[in-house]
This record gives C-alpha cells, sequence and structure tokens, in this order.
C-alpha cells in the first residue's frame, strides 16, 4: 500500500477538486492510506470530510508561505508519507518544498489544465517531481514540448462512475422544476462559470436555434467568478424565458438525463472535461469545441458533434441537427457510453495512476509498504 497526501491551494470547486476527491476515495477504497492538504475555507475540505476522506487544514498564503511548509514537513513526516501529489501552483510550490525537507520518496505533480508553463531557469516546481499525471494527452505534449522526459509524464483522463452516470437516470423531476413544457429541446451547459468556457458563445447559439422556430429551453449549471455576466447577457439578449441559471447543484446526473444536448465551446485550458464524460457516460450527445484534449473523447460523428472554436452559428447549427434527428442523438449517446466503458471509469483512472506510481517509484527503488509499516508515527 501507498501513503498518499494529495495538496491543493484552490479554494473552488470545480472539475479539478472533483477529480481529487474521486481519486482519493478510490484509492482509500484499494486499500491505500490517503489524506488532502487544503486550505480550511476551501470548498474541498469539508467535501473530503463529507466523503469520508481524511483532510488536514493547512492555510497556504502564498507559493512562499514558510508557515505552510513547515506545516506540510510535519504532517509528511508524522503520516510517514511516500507520495505527495500536488494539484496548483501555490500548493505545488509549498508541498514540494516541504517534501524535499521531509524526505518524502516521491513527488507528483497532476496538471489539469493546458495554461503554458512560465520558462525560467527558477521555475523549480517543474523540475523538482519525479512524475508528471496530465487530465488529457494535449497537457502531456505541453510538458514534453517543455523538455520533461517521456517516461515521467502519463495522460490519465479523470474518470467516471458508470453506475452513477447511468442512462437510466431520471431527469424528468429537473423538467419540472425548471418549468420546461413536454416536447422542449433542453440544452445544457455545465460547470464553473469561467471566462475560456464562452458561457457567451452558448447564449447566442442558443439565441439563435430559438431564433429557428425550435422550442428550446437552457440550462447554465454552476458558479464561479463570470455569474454576473453570464446573468446579464442572458437578460441582454431577451432570453431570460428561455435560459435557467441553477447556481451549483450536486444534482449533476440528473441535470445531464434531463438534457438532450450538452455543450461546451470552451476555447482554452481544457484537459479532458469531466462533464463530457459524465454526459457520454449518460448516453448524452455532446457538442463541442476541438481545443486541449476535448478530441480525445469527442470524435466527430462518433460520440459528438465538433464546432470551430468561437462560431455560435456552428454550434447553433449542430444543436439544430440534434433537435431535428433522433436517431442521430442515441447513436452518439451510445457510442460515447461505450468509449467511457472501455476507457474512462474511475477503476481505469486509478489502476493506471497506481501503475504509473508503481513504475516511477521502482526506477528509484522504492516499494510499497505493508499496512503495519506505514502506520503514523508518534
Amino acid at each position: 500500500m501507498w501513503s498518499i497526501v494529495h495538496t491543493e491551494w484552490s479554494d473552488g470547486f470545480g472539475g479539478q477538486e472533483h477529480r481529487i476527491l474521486l481519486e482519493c476515495r478510490e484509492m482509500l477504497r484499494r486499500g491505500h492510506r490517503v489524506r488532502i492538504a487544503c486550505r480550511p475555507e476551501a470548498a474541498l475540505f469539508p467535501k473530503a470530510r463529507e466523503a469520508g476522506i481524511p483532510a488536514t487544514p493547512v492555510a497556504i498564503r502564498s507559493s512562499a508561505d514558510l508557515s505552510s511548509i513547515r506545516a506540510l514537513f510535519s504532517l509528511f513526516r508524522r503520516e510517514r508519507v511516500q507520495i505527495v501529489n500536488t494539484h496548483s501552483g501555490k500548493d505545488s510550490w509549498v508541498a514540494s518544498a516541504a517534501a524535499k525537507i521531509a524526505g518524502a520518496p516521491l513527488l507528483i505533480r497532476t496538471r489539469h489544465i493546458s495554461v503554458p508553463i512560465r520558462r525560467h531557469a527558477f521555475n523549480l516546481v517543474y523540475r523538482w517531481p519525479d512524475g508528471y499525471i496530465t487530465t488529457g494527452e494535449m497537457i502531456r505534449e505541453h510538458l514534453l514540448a517543455e523538455g520533461i522526459p517521456a517516461d515521467r509524464v502519463v495522460s490519465i483522463p479523470t474518470g467516471v462512475d458508470p453506475e452513477r452516470f447511468s442512462p437510466a437516470v431520471d431527469g424528468t423531476g429537473i423538467r419540472k422544476e425548471f418549468g420546461m413544457a413536454q416536447g422542449a429541446f433542453v440544452v445544457s451547459m455545465v460547470g464553473v462559470l469561467r471566462s475560456w468556457k464562452r458561457h457567451d458563445l452558448f447564449l447566442e447559439a442558443v439565441r439563435l436555434l430559438k431564433g429557428r422556430g425550435i422550442p428550446v429551453r437552457a440550462l447554465v449549471a454552476g458558479e464561479g467568478p463570470q455569474r454576473e455576466k453570464v446573468a446579464a447577457a442572458i437578460r441582454q439578449q431577451g432570453l431570460s424565458d428561455t435560459v435557467t441559471m441553477t447556481g451549483y447543484r450536486e444534482d449533476v446526473p440528473e441535470i445531464l438525463a434531463a438534457s438532450d444536448a450538452i455543450v461546451l465551446p470552451s476555447d482554452r485550458f481544457e484537459g479532458v472535461p469531466q462533464v463530457i464524460l459524465q454526459a457520454l457516460a449518460m448516453g448524452r450527445p455532446v457538442i463541442a469545441s476541438p481545443i486541449g484534449g476535448i478530441p480525445e473523447v469527442v470524435h466527430a460523428e462518433k460520440t459528438g458533434l465538433l464546432c470551430a472554436t468561437g462560431d455560435a452559428a456552428a454550434f447553433a447549427g449542430a444543436l439544430a441537427r440534434l433537435a431535428g434527428d433522433a436517431a442521430l442523438g442515441g447513436r452518439l449517446g451510445r457510442d460515447g457510453r461505450d468509449l467511457v466503458l472501455a476507457r474512462y471509469t474511475i477503476a481505469a483512472m486509478c489502476e493506471r495512476t497506481e501503475t504509473f506510481y508503481s513504475r516511477i517509484a521502482s526506477s528509484k527503488g522504492i516499494r510499497e509498504r505493508t499496512p503495519a509499516e506505514s502506520r503514523p508515527g508518534p
């Protein structure tokens, strides 16, 4: 068994934090010792404890927060941690320094988005790790282009629970809750409200679709820094009777089940978005832009439809195709679920993660411990 600590600085809750929870829960089930270290005010902290995952509050204030380095050093030594897995910028700096000082055998960096890496001699946070996990093949290629050896980087997209995200989930309650007429064509965009997700483009596509006389209703599910801008755009485009902002929701499977199509028109920073895999797992057709790791799972005309980045008319046209061709949506959904079951379940994600940990550890002469050897120190 491995003794693992995941660190996270972010105080929001989106795909990145959701993956950490999924991975930790499954790794605990597989018999490993797992803990999350994050800011006490972060949404991840109470959610980890609710999920039965040990969590330690660490007030990471900056990339050079000495008090956080000391706290993490003590945690790593006390818990006899073998693997420190960092996730965001600030926690990667402090946790990497603490891991090196504490003598933690393995340091892993998980890279979730395709933001360019700053090239300078002092960016040690990308030199210290023993291995890197990316959530998409394109992000892996970015790291390889920066000179990181190929044998130290693996792409492992976030897995999906195929039982929770199942075609059998009933979305009737969601349609009733938001007053959607029978026969309405429901399209949804689910995720954190960030600028690069392009909610503005989604709204324009809905407006164009409505102009074609299609009885469309739209859901914008999620919270984030763009909330006020999205709400203002809905009012300005006269879509208040068509688009509903649901806020943050835990019942994502039901929202997806209520939807005839899921849209993600992002223009940058994507790995393999979890909402796409979740929608595919539920047999829902997906329309997305071909950026980041999206084309790895949305295979054009096979598991979904791809539209040119920034082209609202193209997204509206793709939605119109699905509105007028139920058979197309059904075929895309079935093939999408088959893809998820074959390659993108939570079990598959953690099996690949375990394999990667073991390979990197073996290259350094490190082995897994027995349960007795892994007990925390005094």
